[in-house]
């Protein structure tokens, strides 16, 4: 009888059908870790395209203000230079305004004239042995005559042939007043301060002799009024002294050329600006104050007022230069003037041209005038003077040595 086989087809087809649902499930569960992961992927790429978003953003804004302060701070320094210009531009015009309205008061004081006044005055001394002396002067451009002189060939002694001279220009500046009150007391003035040193001869204490002629001026003319300068020569057998305050000037002719006996008392000169600028004041245009063209003067106490300073640190001081230099043979003459001449020849040029006039003797006197009508200025088409040099007063004096 045949076997019978048991049936367990059931228990392996259920076998079979657990083992599918197992691998269907793995498959299902790495499905899903996989979509996971592609989600967080996607959800990194996102993040991070926000967060570069945002730091881009935030370095464009950065940017952006940095340009906007660049900007603001380049807008803020251009307008302080535009500032800057405008108030120098500012303070320059007025500067200018003011230079000009000083200049128009200066010409309303001293007005030129349509033509010049070319009448010559002029003196001569001979009668002493010692000293053959011509002075001559012309008004030229100015309203009015402002220069003065002194000639004295009887010096200390008194005598006709006295060994020793004293000679001198003054030219003045807002009138006439300090410069012939100078011409008529400085010589009796500085004879008080000469001391006997030989043989006709004499020190003098110059300093002292023109500060006592500026005190003189103060009490004849007030605080106020005008002021010169003061161009003097003492000469002796034994030496030529110049004393002097201002821009005229003395030159002697040795050997033929120009010897300086004296150098201009200028505002921008190195020296006299420490002084000024010391005492409160400025220089402007060569000018203290912006007004006075010398640095030293006689008179002109307006500038010497400063009660607690010397006289010697007020901003314009009556303090002569004193140069002394031996007489030699080669000494010829002395040549005094004011700036009126010397604004057009330099003291070379003085020396040259009054040598070739003596060359063809001509007397000092001719001389004298020949000078003056070299130094005025010509006229223009339209009437005034037609340059600058050549416009001022005018005063030579030759002093011709024996």
């Amino acid at each position: 009888m045949p076997v019978k086989r048991k049936n367990s087809s059931s228990n392996g087809n259920g076998s079979k059908h657990g083992n599918g649902n197992k691998g269907i499930v793995v498959k299902m569960k790495k499905q899903v870790e996989d979509d996971d992961f592609e989600k967080f992927l996607s959800e990194l790429s996102k993040t991070t395209r926000h967060i570069g978003m945002e730091r881009t953003e935030r370095m464009v804004k950065e940017g952006r203000a940095r340009e906007g302060q660049r900007k603001k701070h380049a807008d803020l320094a251009k307008q302080r230079s535009t500032n800057e210009l405008e108030n120098a531009l500012i303070n320059r015009q007025k500067s200018m305004q003011l230079q000009q309205l000083l200049a128009e008061l200066l010409t309303a004081q001293r007005p030129f004239g349509s033509k010049p006044m070319t009448d010559f005055h002029s003196e001569t001394h001979t009668g002493n042995p010692n000293f053959d002396v011509a002075v001559g002067d012309m008004q030229g451009w100015r309203a009015q005559m402002e220069d003065a002189h002194l000639v004295n060939v009887k010096f200390l002694s008194g005598g006709a042939d006295s060994k020793e001279g004293y000679f001198g220009v003054f030219d003045g500046h807002s009138g006439v007043q300090s410069a012939n009150l100078c011409s008529q007391i400085f010589s009796s003035t500085v004879e008080k301060y000469a001391t006997p040193a030989g043989n006709h001869h004499h020190t003098i204490d110059f300093e002292k002799a023109f500060l006592d002629v500026d005190r003189q001026l103060k009490g004849a003319l007030g605080e106020g009024g005008s002021g010169c300068t003061a161009v003097t020569v003492y000469v002796s057998p034994e030496e030529i002294t110049c004393a002097w305050v201002g821009d005229s000037r003395a030159v002697l002719c040795r050997n033929g050329g120009a010897f300086a006996l004296s150098h201009d008392h200028k505002p921008d000169v190195a020296a006299e600006k420490e002084r000024i600028e010391a005492a409160g004041g400025f220089v402007q245009d060569n000018r203290v104050n912006g007004q006075l063209a010398m640095s030293r003067a006689m008179g002109d106490f307006v500038y010497k007022g400063d009660t607690k300073r010397e006289v010697a640190q007020q901003l314009v001081v009556p303090v002569p230069g004193v140069i002394t230099t031996k007489r030699s043979a080669g000494d010829s003459y002395v040549a005094i003037a004011c700036d009126g001449i010397f604004d057009v020849l330099s003291s070379e040029e003085l020396i040259e041209f009054i040598n070739d006039k003596k060359a063809k003797g001509l007397p000092n006197i001719d001389i004298c005038k020949d000078v003056c009508n070299r130094c005025l200025a010509p006229s223009s088409p339209e009437g005034g003077p037609a340059v600058a040099e050549g416009t001022d007063n005018m005063t030579i004096m030759i002093v011709d040595l024996k």
